[in-house]
């Protein structure tokens, strides 16, 4: 069985020739001398659990940097302080932090710190199992995307780590298409949406800086492309990049490497690239806005995402569920006017633009079901209702006497006797629905009941 690796840091050779001694019967030990080194054994992903000292005498980094560097860039890795440290400052930090256990330095700690290594072990397996159970899922009911998910499976299954073009309209799901495929692939995903990056920082955001290689660079930054070392990076929105980092991100993608600003020495990356645009990228190489080998380094393989016009399984089955999320599992429905409403609607801000719909629908309706005229009112189709209900009257007003008599009825059976509900179910007016009933003589069938208000006859 293949144990598992710790890294052991402390600037104390004895201690880590004493751990390494005590401890290699159940683990495989690795040990750094200072931070650095110790950064850069974890960039190679294979380790465990870390056990870290706080005090590094005349180094530049102690061991609260470590914690840090881990709790920002290495999602739950575990780590334990193993120290003497007595300079309470450092250590009042350090149990801040979120520890899976500090461990005292007093010569029995052999038995404590096993057992500690053991806890944080478990506990790493428990949050890989809480994370898989959570796996990201594109929930469709179309079948053209589940054959693109199918395909899609059958590409990060195989060795590839060819970059990927997710093409669709906004709001079709690009960016959960992302998160997909970096939960498939178990890597973490570090996303950059260069629509909403200005121009003026983006070479900085995404690649880092060196301090004081510009006015305000007061601090080293660290890049989005460096922090997705061994994980997934995602450019949202490329077709809104600019040129100048085009360029850059092209030599990223090619060299697999990045030159943060001030910098002279480039540092390499390992990173699956994966790219988003609603814009033909074809049509941006022609018009000279978009570089044709960038287009051709993300394109390798490409994926488009239909939108929610030409998935009408996917309207009735999303509607349903957000109003099911929105109304917390209080019974609520749609009725077939409702979801003949939403499916002939074009849906141009696709998903998005239905979850909004379907939220105000819910805050519209008075009742427990949902008809076609609160549809009308989330979307703002305020004439297309009213044209509807014209058209409705008109239709009412060419029915022969008898075939008028039978759909009032119904109408004020269903409504129990409620003369304006059942004007509003007919597409008429209310006046009009009560000349109606007096010149089709109905008025005996529904009389008053004791409380003034109308009751249906009993047949």
């Amino acid at each position: 069985m293949n144990k598992e690796l710790i890294l052991f840091v402390d600037d104390d050779r004895g201690i880590l020739e004493s751990c390494e001694l005590l401890l290699s019967d159940e683990f495989e030990v690795l040990t750094a001398t200072n931070i650095k080194d110790a950064k850069e054994y974890l960039k190679n992903g294979s380790i465990s659990l870390v056990v870290v000292d706080l005090n590094f005498e005349g180094h530049e980094d102690d061991g609260i940097d470590l914690i840090d560097y881990i709790s920002t860039y290495l999602e739950n890795m575990p780590f334990i302080v193993l120290s003497g440290d007595k300079d309470t400052k450092r250590v009042v930090e350090a149990m801040k932090r979120p520890l899976i256990d500090f461990v005292t330095k007093d010569g029995e700690h052999d038995e404590i710190l096993r057992l500690a290594i053991r806890k944080g072990l478990l506990k790493k397996k428990a949050l890989e199992e809480e994370k898989n159970n959570k796996n990201v899922k594109f929930k469709t009911k179309s079948p053209k995307v589940k054959q693109i998910f199918r395909n899609l499976d059958k590409l990060l299954t195989s060795n590839s780590n060819a970059s990927i073009l997710i093409n669709g309209e906004s709001g079709t799901g690009k960016e959960y298409m992302a998160k997909y495929i970096s939960q498939f692939l178990g890597k973490r995903l570090i996303a950059a949406n260069m629509a909403s990056i200005p121009k003026e920082t983006a070479e900085s955001e995404l690649f880092g800086h060196k301090r004081g290689s510009f006015t305000g660079a007061t601090t080293d930054k660290i890049g989005l492309l460096e922090q997705a070392h061994h994980g997934v990076f995602f450019l949202d929105e490329i077709g809104d990049c600019s040129p100048e980092i085009q360029a850059k991100l092209l030599r990223a993608i090619q060299e697999k490497e990045v030159l943060p600003v001030g910098q002279t020495i480039p540092k390499k990356i390992d990173t699956r690239f994966i790219a988003a645009t609603h814009h033909n990228l074809d049509e941006l190489v022609e018009d000279g806005l978009f570089r044709l080998d960038l287009q051709q380094r993300l394109s390798t393989f490409i994926f488009t995402l239909p939108p929610l016009r030409e998935r009408p399984e996917d309207i009735e089955y999303y509607a349903t569920m957000f109003l099911n999320e929105l109304s917390e599992g209080e019974f609520f429905s749609f009725e077939p006017s409702a979801i003949h409403a939403l499916k002939s609607y074009s849906w141009p801000g696709n998903v998005r633009e239905l979850r909004n719909t379907i939220e105000r629908a819910y805050v519209y309706s008075h009742r427990k079901t949902i008809d076609d005229s609160i549809i009308y009112k989330s979307l703002n189709l305020i004439e297309q209702s009213k044209n509807k209900h014209e058209k409705q009257k008109i239709e009412f007003e060419t029915l022969i006497v008898s075939e008028q008599k039978n759909l009032i009825m119904e109408a004020l059976i269903k409504y129990k006797g409620n003369k304006k509900k059942a004007a509003t179910d007919l597409g008429i007016h209310f006046s009009t629905l009560h000349r109606r009933i007096k010149k089709l003589n109905i008025e005996n069938i529904i009389p008053q009941g004791r409380n003034g208000r109308p009751k249906l006859a009993r047949f």
